[in-house]
């Protein structure tokens, strides 16, 4: 399975939370590169590192450890255009080795002495490339061109760390300038731009201890990649706008739930359509809510027009929080989800809405619809008589019917279940105080804003279930079982600051199921 940047970047994010630092994986993966060498390479008895600053050249900070007691002349290369090293666990791993002056020779590498680089290698047995990681972006300054054109001119025998540097870890075009590899180790899983003919021959994949429930479960990494900065000086509304349709008079304080949600996930501006016979109820609910009244008790048909209209200024749609299953609310959903035809535009369906387009799922077929359904309206608009308990299954059921019906789902319980027919996770953060009414709508809020910050409606779905659930977890340190969405809502903030590894005690049970209602 080829693995991105991005994913790789989440998957050790969420192995941090689980316990197993950067710096554990790093060791994992100089040991791992280590017994490559020594099994691929025996009678290379002068082998020259170079290591670049950021995370790869502490991987070859850690081989030369390792290489040092097989009775190697090992000489470690630091690779600096400014002086700088980037990664503090690189660093770590930079003062070990100026602690190991007997056994291995550190010298580091500038513009200035490029020259007295070339000739150094031209002694080696081996060259490791440890310049340049997954993150390199595909430009190289010209001290970074000079070093490489070195390493190829030597001809000598160069095994590379992760990727031959040069190249772009997710674009599987071959650069005009990159290290000529005679051996790639590469680790956890192949990248795209290994996948090539002459590299994928000379690629192996070393484990370096990541746990499959990095990737199976949703974890801190999820949450913190779809998040990013919001333009300077920017003006009210210009970054992330969200528009929440429903309520009735049977749940006036859905919509105002969702709307509060999304303002304390980070949105900028959230209007609520609502029917006109709650306006005086929600209105009262707080002084940051926007509403635009409708006539009449319920949402309808004659709606349709003008909240399309309103919804051309907004980057995404949450509809159904509060809607009810009044025949006149389900043709206006149908008729509504008819007259959308942007492409790009995140649109949430929840609750009552779920049940207004079942058996009409052209509706929501080339549109960037998230579907939240709790157990008992996913089996209802899918028509499933029994459902999966093993997790596992569960995962694979959601995955079948996302492909099926070519959209994203989060299945909302117990664990979450989030697939976009084409991936897959397992978010288990929560409290069983969660079953109050309220916090699926929370959830629909968080959903709406952060789908605005991501291309992937998969990705928003795994972070929105995960900050929802660690808001619950924490709002039940204070209430236990007694919490309220709005203690939920409250929490938002907290977690999305957290930028320490702290991690909250996960509360599991035994009891029954349960969902987010």
């Amino acid at each position: 399975m080829v693995i991105t940047s991005k994913e790789m970047q989440i998957i050790c994010r969420n192995c941090e939370e689980m316990g197993i630092s950067s710096l554990q994986l790093m060791e994992n993966a100089g040991a791992a590169a280590t017994n490559m060498i020594l099994k691929s390479f025996p009678n290379s008895k002068k082998v020259i590192i170079c290591c670049g600053t950021g995370y790869n050249g502490g991987v070859g900070m850690v081989v030369a450890r390792h290489l040092a007691p097989h009775q190697k002349k090992v000489i470690v290369a630091i690779v600096k255009k400014d002086g700088l090293i980037e990664s503090d666990i690189t660093l770590r791993n930079y003062q070990i080795l100026q602690e190991m002056e007997c056994s291995i020779e550190l010298i580091n590498i500038s513009e200035s002495t490029v020259r007295n680089f070339k000739r150094l290698l031209t002694d080696a047995d081996l060259i490791v490339d440890a310049l340049f990681d997954l993150g390199f972006s595909g430009t190289l300054s010209e001290f970074s061109r000079r070093v490489i054109q070195s390493i190829n001119a030597t001809n000598k025998k160069v095994l590379c760390l992760d990727l031959p540097s040069g190249m772009i870890s997710d674009n599987k075009k071959k650069p005009k300038t990159m290290i000529k590899a005679d051996l790639i180790v590469t680790f956890h899983d192949t990248k795209l731009c290994l996948t090539r003919k002459e590299l994928k021959e000379k690629t192996v994949i070393c484990n370096i201890g990541i746990p499959p429930e990095a990737q199976i479960f949703v974890g801190r990494g999820d949450l913190e990649t779809v998040f990013s900065e919001t333009v300077a000086y920017s003006q009210n509304g210009e970054n992330r706008m969200v528009l929440v349709v429903g309520g009735s008079e049977k749940s006036p304080s859905a919509p105002v739930l969702s709307a509060q949600a999304a303002l304390q996930t980070g949105a900028d501006l959230i209007v609520s359509c609502i029917p006109q016979s709650i306006e005086d109820e929600v209105k009262s609910t707080s002084p940051n809510m926007i509403f635009q009244s409708f006539s009449g008790n319920y949402l309808n048909p004659k709606h349709v027009k003008e909240i399309v209209e309103l919804l051309k200024n907004f980057d995404s749609l949450i509809l159904g929080p509060g809607l009810n299953n009044h025949s006149d609310s389900t043709k206006f959903v149908q008729q509504l989800l008819q007259k959308i035809n942007n492409r790009k535009k995140s649109i949430i369906i929840d609750g009552d809405a779920l049940r207004a387009i079942k058996n009409h799922p052209s509706l929501i077929q080339d549109k960037q619809v998230i579907l939240t359904p709790n157990i008992e309206e996913f089996q209802f608009f899918f028509n499933i008589d029994n459902m999966q308990d093993k997790i596992i299954e569960r995962s694979y059921l959601v995955y079948q019917m996302a492909r099926k019906y070519f959209t994203t789902i989060l299945l909302k319980g117990k664990y979450d279940y989030i697939s976009d027919g084409q991936n897959k996770k397992i978010n288990r953060t929560g409290h069983k105080g969660m079953t109050v009414a309220g916090t699926g709508d929370v959830l629909a809020g968080i959903l709406g804003t952060l789908s605005i910050n991501v291309n992937s409606s998969f990705q928003a779905a795994c972070a929105s279930a995960y900050l929802a659930g660690k808001a619950g977890e924490m709002a039940a340190k204070d209430f236990g079982t007694s919490l309220l969405p709005t203690d939920v809502i409250a929490r938002i903030p907290d977690i999305i600051s957290v930028k320490t590894n702290k991690i909250y005690p996960k509360k599991r049970w035994m009891d029954e199921d349960y969902f987010h209602q």
